[in-house]
């Protein structure tokens, strides 16, 4: 086995030792713990299980991993990958405004629609840090 395919193995252990003292502490901690202990488990194990399996996959099918490196790597997937993610990343910045709206419209709490606000304006400053960046760099 390969020191990655053992790192994610020793992962997917952790998380289910964290999932079992969740349970094992269930009446001894409070609600939110428990919830936490157990979301945090349940995500940790999945993450190392599905990670340790498609490691081991790779390893019996040595064509598949080239296929995979070579898919990883290739500048045309590369390209569709971020092209892919910044219009993701509009369209979850439009999604935030106008949650942000709606909290105005449903009178929710000021600092829910700031919080909101504030995530628009973030992400609207880094992309135009990042910008710059790039148009040194490149």
């Amino acid at each position: 086995m390969r020191r990655k395919t053992k790192a994610y193995l020793a992962l997917a252990v952790g998380g289910l030792a964290v999932l079992a003292a969740a349970v094992l502490l269930r009446t001894r901690v409070a609600d939110l713990l428990h919830g936490v202990l157990t979301g945090a488990g349940c995500g940790v194990s999945a993450l190392g299980l599905s990670r340790f399996l498609g490691c081991r996959v790779e390893e019996k099918h040595p064509a598949y991993q080239k296929a995979n490196e070579i898919e990883q790597t290739d500048e045309r997937n590369i390209a569709i990958r971020r092209r892919a993610r910044a219009l993701s990343g509009t369209i979850l910045q439009w999604l935030i405004m106008t949650t942000a709206w709606i909290a105005i419209l449903l009178d929710a709490p000021l600092w829910v629609t700031l919080a909101l606000v504030g995530a628009f304006l973030t992400k609207t400053l880094l992309e135009t840090i990042l910008t710059v960046h790039y148009q040194k760099v490149m």
